[in-house]
């Protein structure tokens, strides 16, 4: 069994999670062109498994290549969304839709495919006889390697997985208890890493100052500095609280800050306000108010850090009033000496937010990049296409895609 990775430009860096746990067993061959790839390989006698990990902005910009290479190889599609709508990738012909843990699913579905085993494989779902069918739930240690040697991928190390909040715009909190990597595991990695020349080193977390929280809601400073520590006395140089492990701004306080200053790399510091509107962080379930993001931005300027507040413009049920208190309350964070990276919601399948309209960017959104231009970061006009492109996707899939019966 030969398993054909289909890569994209940039880091790839769901695919190689995805056959990191594997490359050891199976060959896999990365492929920018699995139509041809497969093909050739057939020819020459092979079995082949065409492997997609997606995430919404690609599945918009390659649905009609997946359903075609389903049409004629088995395709098993992983990544969050896949998880956040597994349905519609299996109308299109996709034989396997990994929808939990791949370090479980994606070697239970290739020994699956070597064997000619039936029973569908763990965290997975298929389409048998036209009705939807689904595997057990199982839960993984986070201990399996980070890197992968057969696509040259060394991704930030996920540290953290699961979140304990439940913010309507995302899907993280979806996927079971709030697990660690643990310390010795992640030492192990970076000694990988910076023996391959990848010293620079960034983790993966929903919340990256929440490592080893007993409740996942509570820094564990004792926890923070033996991460760190770890990274450094393996040769790293540890990122954390920056893309991609962003923090919360209840975590930015002086005594996380002081205690991991003297090890972290980064003096970017990312944090959340999503929204100036009281209304809207309740209503989205951000479980902060405005005031909590005004201390973090406080906190980190003193602490020698430059703070970079997220906020997403567009939210469904924004009116005037929302807009006009976000728009207030970037202006003092700027005034504060924060940038501002500015967002225009997504709707993204398996979010509680999925199915909702985004509002329309507000002019004053507009005139607040206008003045700011040097202190706001971010993909906001980029977004603003993006966002209407999954909706026309979406609208153009329920016309284009048979219906299927669920069990």
């Amino acid at each position: 069994m030969l398993l054909l990775a289909r890569v994209f430009p940039g880091p790839n860096n769901g695919m190689a999670y995805a056959v990191a746990p594997i490359e050891d067993k199976y060959k896999v061959v990365p492929t920018t062109d699995p139509l041809r790839d497969a093909h050739e390989l057939q020819r020459r006698g092979e079995r082949v498994l065409v492997l997609y990990s997606l995430s919404t902005p690609l599945f918009v910009e390659i649905w009609q290549e997946v359903r075609e290479v389903a049409s004629k190889y088995p395709v098993v599609a992983g990544g969050p969304h896949a998880a956040g709508d597994p349905i519609t990738l299996l109308k299109l012909g996709v034989k396997y839709v990994v929808i939990g843990d791949g370090e479980v699913a994606l070697p239970a579905i290739v020994e699956r495919e070597a064997e000619g085993l039936e029973e569908v494989p763990p965290n997975t779902l298929m389409l048998v006889d036209g009705r939807v069918r689904a595997g057990r739930r199982i839960y993984a240690e986070l201990i399996h390697k980070t890197y992968s040697t057969s696509l040259g991928a060394y991704p930030p190390i996920e540290i953290m997985r699961s979140c304990a909040y439940r913010c309507t715009f995302c899907q993280t909190w979806f996927h079971g208890s709030v697990r660690y990597r643990p310390v010795e595991n992640v030492a192990q990695m970076v000694k990988h890493y910076v023996a391959a020349g990848r010293e620079e080193i960034r983790f993966i977390a929903p919340v990256g100052f929440l490592y080893g929280s007993t409740d996942g809601k509570t820094p564990n400073v004792d926890a923070l500095v033996g991460l760190l520590r770890a990274v450094r006395e393996a040769g790293g140089r540890p990122y954390l609280g920056t893309f991609p492990s962003e923090t919360r701004p209840e975590t930015v306080t002086r005594d996380v800050l002081g205690a991991i200053k003297p090890f972290v790399a980064n003096r970017r510091l990312s944090f959340g306000l999503q929204s100036g509107s009281e209304r809207l962080l309740a209503s989205t379930k951000r479980d902060h108010d405005v005031a909590v993001v005004e201390e973090a931005t406080a906190t980190a300027v003193k602490m020698g850090f430059k703070p970079v507040v997220d906020v997403i413009a567009g939210l469904p049920g924004e009116e005037e009033e929302d807009v006009v208190a976000t728009v207030k309350a970037m202006e003092r964070l700027v005034s504060m000496g924060a940038h501002i990276r500015l967002h225009y919601f997504m709707p993204l399948p398996g979010t509680p937010l999925w199915g909702r309209e985004p509002k329309p960017p507000h002019p004053l959104y507009w005139d607040f990049l206008k003045r700011h231009r040097k202190r706001v970061e971010g993909y906001f006009e980029e977004q603003i296409r993006l966002s209407r492109a999954i909706l026309e996707t979406y609208r153009l899939l329920t016309l284009t895609t048979p219906s299927s019966s669920a069990t």
